[in-house]
């Protein structure tokens, strides 16, 4: 058999300079529109074609940018003569309702029809061309405790690749993480809403010749009521487009007292389409031209390819070539270490998928990678634990407070790696030519997607142009794993072809980052009357995990005379990085457990024993937190009676409450049954949660929390992948656990409390009680303690 090792950017191939695929004669530009405008149903973007022939072509459900040929009043709002509003949105859509409540706060101030609102995505190519007006680059106000302001966002450094803060291109921070959509773009994006209004308003006073003082503007009609007048907005749309606003900076937003959109409940303006399937997800594209690649990385992490035979499948249906491309550059994902691998580009992906799965590829794995296994992992974790770390909090004299403690408990604590798992693989297609890259794709980092695509081509970042999609799940910067640069790098060596790269769902759980496997060790000395004298927290976790003060750092959230936080880390090999929850999850995992555990053995209540001991902090939104116990106890009936094999636990969650800035605080009671064999049962939830100044969308709130009830009861009960061999063991769905439809819970109550600062997020934090409620329920029934998840893997049986 002949072996093809690897010796440039792709076998069987020309070089990229010859732009064409063996058989089929090169594609340029002027040909590849050509075929566009010719294919039946194809998708043209609106740069390559005027606007209104771009627009014709536009397949329905898709979504991305397009340059318009109607009256643009500013970067995010598009007016149509019929009263039609374009708003454009910078994050992406993957099911929170970021499409939903974005433009419901730009169509806050923009007063306009919210039937006639259609949302499309922001440009990336512009972003990096444009930069945002100076007058909407600083935030309004004092801060996180003042309703007329712009809160508290996450400004940072401004970088340009939206990696940190908010950068001052165009849209702005294009990222969507962090459960921060909302919190960062409220201020910016209800500014180009009044900026609007107010130059809608100004076109239709000079019209008149009348002062702007007297008209208002209500769903999209501007009206003079001295003389009876009126116009809309399409009517006025072009003439506004011309008219700059002489004072911008003069310009304010509503405070929460005088919201009439933002603030009520509202479905989201995604949903129709999906339900219907019209909704063009990446995965959907297709383009005149086009090649599919199926890819197989090193499924051990900083692994390559050694060798490979094209030979073995070179003449397969379909098969067009082979690209090898190495370990994406470390600075263009965060400093994370992946794999290399080897794309087979065929007609089809079914042809590309089954040619990669015949042809032979060695690895070249280094030795101390593959000799990680999750047993040896955890070793690790426990004698990090057992060593000095970083000291993030030391307070009082917590040896002292031990010595002189009549009781004292210890508990130890761990939690697995946890992928995203999510729905839509891996994938992405990326156009190159000499001077310019397309890439169509799902991606919550757009900024940082450009940046890669120019700094793998060489071709500036104001020649990538991004024709975003909605995502079928990400939780992360779309998994945070490197589809857009393989794809890039496949693509750049295939200069002229379409490429379109799809991921196994193999490659998907290779592909992407991992929530940190995690062990924690809690040490508390109680008095004679049960309460803590002091406490210690040990965290161990992977170097470059997220988060590693979540939920412990600044200050107790209980009160202690005496408090001592450490981080202690080791070197691993998986690729961590933020999925849902970041280290929030798994962090009030083993403070809302151990709080439980002290509950019990101080002969206390829990939900009072938590009260009480709030109460006694100097926290600034103590009251807060003690008012989302209350109301959820009394919501759950809390000491009232339950059927044998049920139990209650309480948890609180929150976020920023030891800061008194930004802060979201909710506490849940989860109603929990278990059968005799063992079975779980996740029978009630009940949420009291604050709403801050003002929810923008509560029925999204809504949504999210009971999502994310789904969520956290599957990394409570299912969800964990483990290490052999240095490689993901679980890495589909026949192995990779999941809960089913009939273990939700049939009854979630939710009640909201007006509290007085503006919330941190929403997104990804809230339900992260269902752990240790569900232990502790355990607990509860059959009289065993389980600290370490998922709990399926213990033995659950009682009586």
């Amino acid at each position: 058999m002949t072996r093809t090792t690897y010796s440039g950017p792709r076998a069987g191939l020309p070089s990229p300079a010859d732009s064409e695929l063996p058989g089929q004669k090169g594609v340029d530009r002027r040909e590849f529109l050509a075929m566009a405008a010719a294919a039946k149903g194809a998708f043209v973007l609106g740069f390559w074609l005027p606007p209104r022939a771009a627009s014709a072509q536009q397949r329905p459900g898709a979504v991305w940018y397009e340059d318009s040929d109607t009256a643009e009043i500013n970067a995010w709002i598009v007016i149509d003569p019929d009263d039609a509003v374009t708003v454009r949105i910078a994050q992406t859509e993957l099911g929170q309702g970021v499409w939903t409540s974005n433009a419901m706060m730009v169509c806050e101030e923009l007063q306009c029809d919210w039937s006639r609102v259609r949302l499309e995505y922001a440009s990336a190519n512009r972003d990096v061309r444009e930069t945002a007006p100076e007058w909407t680059l600083d935030v309004m106000g004092d801060g996180a405790r003042d309703p007329d302001g712009g809160g508290e966002p996450s400004f940072g450094n401004r970088a340009r690749t939206g990696v940190f803060g908010i950068p001052d291109s165009l849209y702005r921070r294009m990222r969507t993480n962090a459960a921060s959509s909302v919190k960062d773009g409220r201020y910016y994006l209800q500014l180009a809403g009044a900026e609007a209004r107010e130059r809608l308003l100004l076109a239709a006073a000079n019209e008149w010749d009348v002062p702007t003082a007297e008209l208002t503007a209500k769903d999209s009609v501007i009206t003079h009521a001295a003389s009876g007048r009126t116009t809309t907005y399409g009517a006025i749309a072009r003439l506004a487009a011309q008219t700059p606003h002489p004072n911008p900076e003069t310009i304010s937003i509503k405070p929460p007292s005088e919201w009439t959109l933002m603030g009520t409940e509202q479905k989201n303006l995604d949903v129709p389409m999906k339900v219907t399937g019209e909704t063009v997800y990446a995965i959907d594209v297709s383009l005149p031209g086009m090649k599919w690649a199926a890819v197989k990385t090193c499924p051990v992490y900083g692994g390559d390819v050694w060798e490979y035979d094209f030979d073995a499948i070179r003449n397969l249906p379909g098969v067009r070539s082979a690209v090898q491309f190495p370990i994406p550059d470390p600075a263009l994902t965060r400093g994370r270490i992946f794999s290399g691998g080897v794309a087979v580009i065929a007609d089809t992906w079914y042809e590309a998928k089954t040619a990669i799965d015949r042809m032979p590829i060695d690895w070249t794995i280094p030795p101390e990678r593959a000799a990680f296994n999750t047993a040896n992992m955890r070793e690790a974790l426990l004698d990090s634990l057992a060593a000095p770390g970083t000291v993030r909090v030391d307070q009082g004299d917590v040896d002292a407070g031990f010595a002189a403690s009549a009781q004292i408990v210890e508990a130890t604590y761990s939690t697995p790696y946890l992928p995203r798992a999510r729905m839509e693989p891996g994938n992405a297609t990326v156009l190159v030519t000499d001077n310019r890259v397309d890439i169509w794709i799902g991606d919550q980092s757009p900024q940082e997607t450009r940046f890669s695509a120019s700094q793998i081509t060489g071709i500036p970042e104001q020649d990538v142009y991004l024709h975003m999609c909605h995502l079928g799940g990400g939780f992360g910067r779309n998994g945070n794993g490197p589809q857009a640069e393989q794809a890039i790098m496949i693509a750049n060596a295939n200069r002229g072809t379409p490429i379109h790269l799809l991921w196994t769902r193999e490659e998907d759980f290779i592909g992407t980052t991992y929530r940190a496997m995690g062990m924690a060790r809690l040490k508390a000395g109680l008095d004679e009357d049960g309460w803590p004298l002091a406490l210690e927290v040990r965290i161990g976790m992977q170097d470059g995990g997220f988060g590693p003060t979540a939920s412990f750092g600044g200050t107790s959230r209980y009160h202690t005379p005496s408090y001592r936080f450490s981080n202690h880390t080791t070197d691993f090999h998986v690729p961590v990085g933020t999925r849902r929850g970041v280290s929030q999850a798994a962090h009030e995992f083993y403070r809302e457990t151990f709080m439980d555990e002290l509950a019990r053995a101080a002969g206390r209540d829990p939900y009072l024993y938590r009260r009480e001991l709030i109460a006694r902090t100097d926290l600034p939104y103590k009251d807060d937190m003690i008012k989302a116990l209350d109301m959820a106890a009394e919501m759950s009936g809390w000491g009232t009676p339950l059927p044998p094999g049920t139990a209650r636990a309480i948890g609180l969650e929150e976020r920023g409450a030891e800061t008194g800035g930004s802060a979201t605080i909710s506490a849940m009671v989860h109603t929990v049954s278990v059968s005799r064999d063992g079975t779980v049962k996740l029978e009630r939830v009940d949420v009291a949660h604050e709403t801050g100044f003002g929810l923008v969308n509560p029925l999204s709130v809504r949504k999210q929390i009971e999502g994310q009830i789904t969520w956290f009861y599957n990394d409570a009960m299912h969800q964990a992948c483990t290490i052999a061999d240095g490689r993901i063991v679980e890495n589909n769905f026949d192995t990779f656990s999941l809960s089913r439809i009939d273990e939700d819970p049939p009854e979630i109550n939710i009640r909201f409390f007006e509290t007085d600062h503006w919330l941190i997020g929403m997104g990804h934090d809230r339900a992260i009680s269902v752990q240790s409620g569900i232990s502790d329920a355990i607990f509860q029934i059959t009289g065993k303690r389980f600290r370490d998840l998922p709990l399926r893997t213990h033995d659950l049986s009682w009586g």
